[in-house]
């Protein structure tokens, strides 16, 4: 019975590498004119603004920042200091490639109806937002992660962060790795969150079941309607350390913790 939540872990492994294939094939299909080649240090920061394009950020030894347009409209780069501003229109997408080598400051992607995805990236704080499209972040290292969705998917998996705020409304949220302290919101969605180390967990919903594998750490809840299932020894303590402690909130969900 134990091994039940486990069976979704792969679920959110194969989702989050369909959305990569997606915007690949994509990315491949055509491009819209030479890449940009803008320089980068540390103190880097990167903001890209869409409407219906897509975004895909990804690593290359390289030394500079390059920016490519895939069927895209309006593509528009700005430069100035260590400030990079993208924006673009049409259904296409945005990719940008950074140095792997190096740790950027800050990476901001605003969209209305496109995707993003994020692979290997290191950034001190990255920050995504988007009304109806789907959010990937995998094998990537920062310091804060701030997403927020509403139709949408959130997908992360193999991530490491020190802190992590994670909103939706009705669309799900799948998280693998070592996120430290995790706020996760939905209105009707699911949640599932599989942590690593140490760090206070903190998942509210509505509507939509919440499934933590709790690993060591102590665990409490409390909700409304919704029926709580321990698996293992996840038991509930009172107190606790707060370093390791989980609380989660649903008025008609499920909640399952396991161990």
């Amino acid at each position: 019975m134990s091994k039940m939540p486990r069976i979704r872990m792969p679920l959110c492994i194969a989702a989050a590498a369909i959305i990569a294939a997606i915007l690949a094939l994509s990315i491949f299909a055509y491009r819209d004119s030479s890449p940009a080649l803008l320089p980068v240090s540390e103190e880097t920061s990167i903001s890209i603004n869409t409407k219906d394009a897509s975004v895909f950020i990804s690593v290359a030894s390289r030394s500079d920042v390059e920016v490519i347009g895939h069927h895209t409209r309006r593509l528009q780069i700005d430069s100035d200091g260590d400030d990079i501003e993208v924006s673009a229109e049409g259904r296409g997408i945005v990719e940008v490639v950074v140095p792997s080598w190096i740790r950027l400051e800050d990476i901001t992607v605003n969209t209305v109806h496109g995707d993003i995805a994020i692979e290997s990236v290191l950034a001190k704080t990255i920050s995504f937002t988007s009304e109806s499209g789907s959010m990937m972040i995998s094998e990537t290292s920062s310091t804060a992660i701030s997403v927020e969705n509403s139709t949408g998917n959130i997908i992360l998996t193999d991530t490491t962060s020190t802190d992590s705020v994670l909103s939706n409304a009705s669309g799900f949220i799948r998280t693998i790795g070592t996120l430290g302290n995790i706020e996760a919101s939905t209105i009707n969605g699911s949640i599932y969150i599989v942590p690593i180390g140490d760090g206070i967990i903190t998942a509210t919903t509505d509507i939509g079941n919440v499934n933590v594998i709790a690993g060591d750490r102590s665990v409490r809840w409390e909700t409304e309607s919704g029926a709580v299932k321990v698996y293992g020894e996840a038991v509930p303590t009172a107190g606790g350390v707060d370093s390791a402690e989980v609380s989660i909130f649903t008025e008609h969900g499920n909640i399952t913790i396991d161990k």
